[in-house]
Formats: C-alpha cells, structure tokens, sequence
C-alpha cells in the first residue's frame, strides 16, 4: 500500500545540489538531472575541476533558463557544508551527497591517518552536507525537502581489503534510516544509495591500493558506469524508493539488510528476501571465504614487509 501511495518526485524547476559533483557519480547526476530541467549546483573542492565540469552540466541543460552553477568547498567540515549551502543561489530542496573514496588495503597494514581520512573523506562528507542541508530546509520552510545519501553495496556488507571504507558506509546506512524517521517532522524525505563498482575516476585510483585478493573476490563485477549508476539512482529517487540499488547483487543484500527501512516493491521484496537467505550464504562460504583462505598462505609470504 504504502508504494502506491508514494509521490512521484519530479526534478524539473528542482535546484539541486550535488557534492561531488565535479567527477564520477556525481557530475552523472548533475548532467542527467540537467536534462531533467533541474537547476543543478555541483560542488567538489578543487575549482579548476568543477570549472570544466560546470560546462558539460550546461551543455546537458534543457533549457539556457536554467541555472547551472558550481561552488567550491570542503564540504567534509561543518563549516565547509554550510559554506556550500549558503553558497547556493537559494536554498536548495534537494541535495545529494556524492562524495567520497575508498583507499582499500589490509586492515593491520593501513596506518591511523587512513581511518582518519576514511571517516572524514566517506562519512563525515554525509553527515556535515546533510546537517547543514537540512537545517536550511527546515528553516526556510523549503517544501518537499530531499537528502540523497550515496552508501555503497559496502553498506550492507563487509570485504577483505575494505576495513578503512565499508564501516563508513555501513555509517551512512545508519545515518538514513535515522534521518528518514526523523526528517518527517519537517517534511524532508531521505533516500540512500547502494552502488556496486563505479567505473569512475575514483574507482581507479582505489585500484591502485587494493589487495589482490580483493580484485580476485571482485572479479565477476564488471562495473557499471557512472551515466548507469545515476540513471538507477535518479529512477529510484523519482519512485520514492528509500534504499536504492542498480543491479540485482546488490538487491539480494538489499532485501536481507532492510530491518526497519521499508521496501520498495512490498511482496516482490519479500520473495527476494528468500532468494537471498539462500543465495548470499553460497556467496560467502564458497567465493569469498574459499579464496581469503586460498590466499593465506601468498600472505602470509608479503604480511608486513
């Protein structure tokens, strides 16, 4: 019932804001929603990146009435966020937080300023955009607000290699579901996005660090690009969908991961979910698990030195 009753969220005359904007996932979005007639804002830290980005977003743009802006900011910080906000021509009532990286490794051999970093680049990205996006929602009266959380399928589980990424992640699933219930007291609806691997810029920097067994586990992932992760992103935001998924991996980990967060396609859900309780644990014990073990011994050749 409660999928027939949702809104369908419509982008056009929306202005958007989206960090990380300048690259990957997040200038796909900004470009699609451009085509979209949404008045787009991308945002990254580095102002000769966004200056090109910002041309490829109007050059999307269905109409040359639209705004199509860029602002430069951290927004990893409390002030850099607000900085960003503010930044905006006016207050933006929708918002979504691309940023991030992953610097994969062994979780004995990466350092504390790794953690440190991955908390700041991953996590706390999320959290300061989405504090200081909803508070110029809530206190502008901005109607239909929405915060878009981009998670990963590392959300839902854990892999070796992503010690410094994946519980980052499982964070922002934490921080939606939260938020989700919490917003509703202003009218700010919250959705969450679990992509698999990214063909983007970042995911060939992460390659560079990532274990070889990591890449063995990963082998049978191909990747989607940037242009098809923010077309599934943006049809499931325009559902009203709360956990959003773009292949169907990532949708058994989806449906077994749910707890209090509702579905999306009710009973389809449901018989997902028994598919999964049988497909996931073949998973683990048989590809993942096999080759970690399988590995121990090259490791234990290459631990520490």
């Amino acid at each position: 019932m409660g999928n027939l009753l949702r809104k369908r969220w419509r982008p056009e005359g929306k202005h958007v804001l989206i960090t990380g904007g300048s690259q990957g996932l997040g200038l796909a979005v900004a470009k699609l929603l451009a085509t979209k007639g949404a008045n787009v804002t991308i945002c990254s830290r580095t102002e000769s990146k966004l200056r090109e980005a910002v041309q490829q977003v109007i050059k999307a743009a269905k109409s040359p009435q639209q705004r199509i802006e860029y602002i430069a900011a951290d927004v990893s910080t409390f002030d850099g966020a607000k900085v960003a906000i503010d930044g905006c021509s006016m207050v933006p009532d929708t918002v979504f937080c691309c940023a991030g990286g992953a610097k994969p490794g062994f979780f004995l051999e990466q350092t504390e300023s790794d953690f440190e970093k991955g908390i700041k680049t991953d996590y706390w990205t999320c959290l300061a955009t989405a504090h200081a996006a909803a508070n110029a929602m809530a206190r502008n009266g901005v109607v239909e607000g929405k915060i878009v959380l981009v998670s990963s399928l590392l959300g839902f589980m854990g892999l070796v290699g992503y010690s410094q990424y994946a519980p980052m992640k499982h964070a922002i699933r934490g921080l939606a579901e939260s938020l989700r219930s919490e917003l509703i007291l202003y009218g700010i609806s919250v959705h969450a996005y679990f992509p698999a691997t990214i063909l983007s810029p970042g995911f060939e920097e992460e390659n560079k660090t990532k274990p070889k067994i990591t890449l063995e586990i990963e082998g049978a992932d191909e990747g989607l690009t940037p242009a098809a992760c923010a077309e599934g992103l943006i049809k499931g935001v325009e559902k009203g969908h709360f956990f959003i998924t773009t292949d169907f991996n990532s949708e058994l980990f989806r449906v077994a991961a749910l707890g209090s967060a509702p579905t999306n396609r009710g009973l389809i859900d449901r018989g997902l979910t028994l598919i999964s309780w049988i497909a996931i644990p073949i998973w683990r014990t048989f590809v993942a698990d096999k080759a970690i073990k399988n590995h121990r011994k090259q490791h234990a050749k290459t631990f520490l030195k």
